[in-house]
C-alpha cells in the first residue's frame, strides 16, 4: 500500500461514516490532528506526550492540536498550525482527508474537532521543547486490539474512560474517546479494504 492508497481509503471511509448531529455545550473552539503514515505497509498514528510546562493535561498523551487562534481562518487551519508548531514538521507534508465528530471537554471547556491526515513517514521531528516531551508512534492495528473501557481515579474521582495501554504508554480521556471513535467508525472499513486487496 502506498501513501496515496491510504489517503484514498481514508477519504472513502470518512465519507461513508454517519455524522452525529446534536448541539454541543458552549465552549472554546479547538482542534486536533490524527496523523497517519505507513510503515512497512501498515498504518501508524502519531501521538505526543505533553511536558509538565503546559497549562492543561501535563504529562498526558494526546494528539497534536490546540485552541483556535483569531488568525486561523477555519478550525482545520487550527489543527494543522498546532501540529506544525508542536512537531516541527513541514506543513506541505500534511494532507487532511476528513474529520470525525466534535467532542466537548467538560473539565477545560473546549469543543474539540478531530481531523484526519496522511503524512509521509517522518524521520526527524523537531518537537517544541515547551509543549512536547516525546513524540510517540503506534500501529493502528495494535491499538484496535488493546482498547478497553475502564475506571481510573484522578484527583480522587473515579472516571469511566476508554483506555489504550501499550509499549509503556497510557492513553485515556479525550484522546482515548477520539481514538475510540476512529477505531469504531473508520478503521473497520479501512482494515476490510486492506484485506480485500491482499492476494488470496
Amino acid at each position: 500500500m502506498t501513501p496515496t492508497d491510504l489517503e484514498g481509503r481514508l477519504r472513502r471511509a470518512l465519507d461513508e461514516r454517519p455524522a452525529r448531529t446534536g448541539d454541543l455545550p458552549p465552549g472554546r473552539a479547538a482542534a486536533v490532528l490524527l496523523m497517519l503514515f505507513e510503515r512497512e505497509g501498515e498504518p501508524w498514528l502519531v501521538f505526543t506526550k505533553r511536558t509538565q510546562h503546559v497549562q492543561h493535561h501535563k504529562g498526558e498523551i494526546s494528539f497534536p492540536g490546540g485552541a483556535r487562534d483569531d488568525d486561523d481562518h477555519d478550525i482545520e487551519r487550527t489543527a494543522v498550525r498546532e501540529t506544525v508548531e508542536e512537531l516541527g514538521i513541514d506543513e506541505a507534508d500534511i494532507n487532511v482527508v476528513g474529520r470525525l465528530d466534535e467532542i466537548p471537554t467538560f473539565v477545560t471547556g473546549y469543543n474539540v474537532m478531530p481531523f484526519v491526515a496522511v503524512v509521509p513517514e517522518q524521520h526527524s521531528y523537531r518537537p517544541s521543547d515547551a509543549e512536547i516531551e516525546e513524540v510517540i508512534e503506534l500501529p493502528v492495528d495494535e491499538l484496535a486490539r488493546i482498547g478497553r473501557r475502564d475506571v481510573i481515579v484522578r484527583r480522587g474521582f473515579p472516571i469511566e474512560t476508554n483506555v489504550f495501554e501499550t509499549r509503556g504508554h497510557f492513553i485515556w480521556g479525550l484522546t482515548g474517546a477520539i481514538l475510540r471513535q476512529f477505531l469504531d467508525e473508520v478503521w473497520p472499513s479501512l482494515a476490510g479494504r486492506a484485506a480485500q486487496s491482499e492476494p488470496g
